[in-house]
């Protein structure tokens, strides 16, 4: 078989008999390059979304923010009747947290 790159002689790999190019790394290279692009050509809006996480992160800190200031009556009544419950965990918490900083044994 020939590779589709380099055009030299080559035999394909036993586990993917539809190798289409040799093994070296000049042309994996190339090969790799050539999928990236041609995926991207199939996938043009994939990459569109990445500048807007940050303007709905801000949006959504805003958001959460005026929330908090309508329903702070609330969630001072809720952090009242849960604090036995958040103490518990805090406590439990610190616990494994000292248990796993302390330094080991050397045998």
């Amino acid at each position: 078989m020939r590779c589709k790159i380099c055009n030299s002689e080559f035999s394909p790999s036993k586990y993917n008999r539809s190798q289409q190019t040799c093994s070296s790394p000049e042309c994996q290279h190339l090969r790799q390059l050539m999928n990236e692009r041609a995926w991207r050509e199939r996938n043009p809006d994939y990459f569109r979304c990445h500048g807007q996480d940050q303007v709905w992160q801000e949006n959504r800190y805003r958001y959460v923010k005026l929330w908090r200031l309508a329903h702070r009556d609330y969630l001072r009544e809720y952090a009242k009747s849960h604090a036995p419950q958040r103490r518990e965990y805090m406590r439990e918490y610190m616990r494994k947290y000292r248990h796993s900083n302390t330094p080991q044994p050397v045998a």
